[in-house]
């Protein structure tokens, strides 16, 4: 099929390599692996790519090296970095290059494959807007005889064809629920969510994570407790801490008045986190 979205998967061990592909395969991706990030970085140079699932730790190049280098190329490749621990300074880095999503290697292969889907529809997202933009354009310009220049505004992440992976039995809400805590409204169904009637452009993690939160509004949640409900896996206090950081800091600076002394998300040193609304 020449419509197969094409996936790389980037990782030094073989055997991450032969799962990734065999997994992504029968999903009905067209899959190229490469065991280094040299070899993905020349991959590069000669062929695109709708999305890179690439490791964070290798021999030579490191995954966030090959990731600024697909960057500097002027490829708009969806990124998801696999780790097989979390490390909170990589992804903070990791912001500046819009990294899409981080996914340790133990994850679910149904979780793999629900992030990977994300991904790709966000791309497919992108370029119909950027399609639909150019149309416009060219039919303005033709009205007018006038040259336009149109500026495609980021996509929000937030698309209800990427729902977040299946909740336990415990976290499992009824469909079109709607959760209101003071300003802030959460849509469970479209998985969307405004403050003080404004809308905020969520990623899927991040609207899981706010969703965990204001469930629990006014109590502190650990860490762990905070990547079992949004990302539905079980890790250490350490990896959870460094996994969750970088997303309170993506979610402050999209509903803090002052993110830099947060009103609403507050954190409890070295524990967790508490929403204050």
């Amino acid at each position: 099929m020449t419509n197969q979205p094409r996936v790389l998967v980037v990782d030094d061990e073989q055997n991450i390599r032969l799962t990734l592909n065999a997994l992504l395969s029968r999903a009905g991706y067209a899959v190229t692996t490469a065991a280094s990030g040299e070899e993905a970085v020349a991959l590069f140079e000669r062929e695109t790519f709708d999305l890179m699932l690439v490791d964070l730790q290798m021999p030579g190049m490191k995954g966030m090296e090959v990731v600024a280098k697909v960057r500097e190329a002027g490829h708009d490749t969806i990124i998801i970095v696999l780790t097989g621990h979390g490390s909170l300074d990589s992804a903070i880095e990791g912001i500046r290059f819009g990294i899409f999503d981080y996914l340790l290697k133990t994850s679910d292969p149904n979780q793999i494959l629900a992030r990977v889907a994300a991904g790709l529809e966000e791309r497919a997202a992108r370029r119909r807007q950027s399609d639909l933009l150019d149309t416009i354009g060219a039919a303005v310009q033709e009205l007018t005889g006038g040259k336009v220049t149109v500026t495609v505004p980021p996509v929000a992440a937030t698309q209800p064809a990427a729902p977040p992976p299946p909740p336990s039995p415990a976290q499992a809400e009824p469909a079109g629920r709607t959760l209101t805590i003071g300003p802030l409204t959460l849509d469970t169904w479209h998985q969307t969510a405004t403050l003080n009637g404004r809308s905020l452009n969520l990623t899927p993690t991040e609207f899981r994570l706010l969703l965990c939160l204001a469930e629990h509004a006014g109590q502190m949640l650990s860490y762990t407790q905070l990547v079992r409900c949004a990302q539905g896996y079980d890790t250490t206090d350490l990896e959870a801490g460094e996994l969750i950081k970088p997303h309170i800091h993506h979610l402050r600076q999209k509903i803090e008045p002052e993110p830099s002394a947060p009103r609403y998300l507050l954190n409890v040193r070295g524990k967790g986190y508490i929403l204050q609304i």
